[in-house]
């Protein structure tokens, strides 16, 4: 009995110390087509993509999705070991080591409006009179976040498109900042389309966001593991495998 109960305690320490080897990337649960949550499993462009950088490094690794403000928070603090969709910034810089070789993608960000309601949108100070919803959380550019600071126009968070579309309809903002596949992925989804539209100047063109290894992690080699994970998405890039990925959920790739 003695020895039965021994060999379990070892089997189930093994167990403990493979789990904590095993590294843990987390994405933005609400970020479709890149990653969302299907039939109970994470999906999406980013997650298939990484999916396959995980089989071609051969990492012991998990993919879990969560709210955008609690991914930023566990690379901060350590809680994960590497997130995944995450533009840079010094700030971020001092926080994780980045796999700058390549993006695991790129995003354009628009100010998205009523139809019947749009406007003139050459530069910031076109907005002094516009109430802007904005990502909680997310940089998105230097000089929009510096108009911001500047107090050149009034902006108003927002957890997620559907509240912002909310506020849009309520008259609380004339416009908000979005990403323009996932935002029309949702209106899409919310059959509104034709009631709100973009307008033709971007707030980012091709804004990389990058796979980056948080410091505060207790996972060893970080430094080597985020540059393998930068070029094998660059090979994957080159070779064609990340279009067809991404071909799944958006076709113009």
């Amino acid at each position: 009995m003695k020895q039965s109960f021994l060999a379990l305690c070892l089997v189930l320490a093994l167990t403990v110390c493979a789990h904590a080897d095993q590294l843990v990337f987390v994405g933005d649960v609400d970020f479709a087509p890149y990653s969302m949550m299907q039939q109970g499993r994470p999906a999406g462009i980013d997650v298939d993509v990484m999916r396959e950088v995980i089989h071609r490094l051969g990492l012991d690794a998990e993919i879990r999705l969560v709210p955008w403000t609690q991914l930023v928070t566990m690379f901060r603090t350590g809680e994960c070991d590497g997130a995944m969709g995450v533009f840079w910034t010094p700030d971020r810089e001092r926080r994780a080591l980045f796999a700058m070789e390549a993006p695991i993608h790129t995003s354009d960000f628009v100010l998205f409006t009523k139809v019947g309601n749009t406007f003139s949108f050459r530069s910031y100070d076109d907005l002094k009179t516009r109430r802007i919803g904005v990502p909680k959380g997310l940089a998105i550019t230097e000089e929009f976040e510096q108009a911001e600071a500047d107090g050149v126009f009034p902006t108003r968070e927002y957890e997620d498109i559907a509240g912002a579309v909310r506020e849009l309809l309520a008259g609380q903002i004339d416009a908000f900042v979005g990403n323009i596949d996932v935002t029309y992925w949702q209106l899409k989804r919310m059959g509104m389309t034709s009631s709100i539209v973009y307008l033709p100047r971007k707030v980012a063109d091709a804004r990389p966001a990058y796979v980056l290894l948080s410091r505060a992690s207790g996972a060893e080699d970080k430094a080597r593991i985020a540059a393998q994970i930068g070029q094998t998405l660059k090979a994957m890039r080159s070779d064609g495998s990340y279009n067809r990925i991404a071909r799944n959920y958006l076709l113009r790739f």
